[in-house]
């Protein structure tokens, strides 16, 4: 399988062989140029699909590929929640779930693709009568545009999925399925995504305008184009030089992280968070792990490692590229993994 995961700035793509001997076939990152993607709305169809051709070259992958591919959709233009419904057939659950959502989400009905799953963790209380479903929509104005793209360049597309999904599928393990109050923060170029995971589903999630590109506003141009592209390797010198400023914003990023986990764990105290998990390439900026000890001191906090469903036993500490690497990687293998690891 192939995950392709999209946005404003760029296509990272991951190619996994098939289990039960997984590796890592191959795997690149695209820059997109503006005007191609904005707000994870394709505006320019054909260049979409020249720009994700040459990625895939790059990747010395084929476009005429046998392997299908995984799709992302960002988390900004979609919604991702579980939610509460009397226990009924699963005929009947479609239409439950749509009536529920309706008053959830500010998109329309009409506007949004719908898909949902039970959840079957059996250790979270449900009211008598009642069962849980894990909800996810997606806006048909970026859904259609990017499917019609992929049928061009002559793609077979076996899903579009949430990145938060995608990412949930790379980084929990199958032995922390159950825990309770893992919250997963993804730091990308343009957007900070926030996902609270416990029980075996998603129970919250929000997605701040703070990403790499905004934390580093206050840095000369030159100096934040050398932290952009080596993110995970800078050098020492270079580090000391602009840790300073970097670490005012994100500081400030964490105090607005702080504040999400704030306002959810008042209304949902069963959930509370209790571990957070770092990815994304943005989760190698400078500052950052000084700053969440600083707001988050009695959570225990760490980098997500996105081989942990794919890599077993020792060769869990010797992953193909380096974690600092990997977590930018995060969507793409999770989207590669869709059809062998479940939620």
């Amino acid at each position: 399988m192939i995950g392709i995961d999209i946005s404003d700035q760029t296509i990272k793509i991951v190619q996994l062989s098939s289990a039960p001997k997984w590796r890592l076939v191959s795997h690149c990152i695209k820059t997109l140029p503006r005007g191609v993607i904005e707000n994870g709305v394709v505006l320019d169809k054909k260049k979409m699909g020249e720009e994700i051709i040459t990625a895939l070259t790059s990747c010395r992958i084929p476009v005429k590929i046998k392997d299908s591919v995984v799709a992302s959709i960002p988390e900004t233009q979609s919604f991702l929640r579980v939610i509460e419904i009397p226990t009924m057939s699963e005929d009947e659950i479609h239409e439950a779930v749509r009536w529920e959502i309706a008053q959830h989400i500010p998109f329309g009905l009409d506007n949004v693709y719908v898909d949902w799953q039970a959840c079957s963790a059996s250790n979270h209380l449900v009211k008598s009568g009642a069962m849980e479903v894990e909800v996810g929509a997606a806006q048909k104005k970026v859904v259609d545009p990017l499917y019609d793209v992929m049928q061009l360049i002559g793609l077979d597309v076996a899903a579009f999925e949430l990145e938060s999904q995608a990412i949930m599928r790379s980084l929990v393990s199958r032995d922390w399925k159950r825990k309770q109050g893992i919250l997963i923060i993804d730091i990308g170029n343009t957007a900070t995504n926030v996902v609270v995971y416990d029980y075996g589903a998603s129970r919250f999630a929000a997605s701040l305008p703070q990403g790499v590109v905004q934390l580093l506003r206050d840095v000369p141009q030159q100096d934040a184009e050398q932290i952009t592209e080596n993110l995970h390797a800078l050098p020492k010198w270079f580090s000391d030089r602009v840790e300073a400023t970097v670490s005012v914003a994100a500081d400030a990023l964490v105090r607005d992280i702080f504040g999400i986990v704030q306002y959810y764990d008042s209304i949902d105290t069963q959930h509370a968070v209790k571990e957070i998990i770092l990815t994304g390439g943005g989760s190698n900026l400078l500052g950052l792990d000084r700053a969440f000890l600083k707001y988050f001191t009695e959570v225990h906090i760490q980098r997500g490692n996105p081989w942990v469903n794919i890599l077993k036993g020792k060769r869990v500490a010797k992953p193909p590229m380096p974690l600092e690497e990997s977590v930018r990687y995060s969507t793409a293998i999770g989207l590669a993994l869709r059809s062998c690891v479940p939620l």
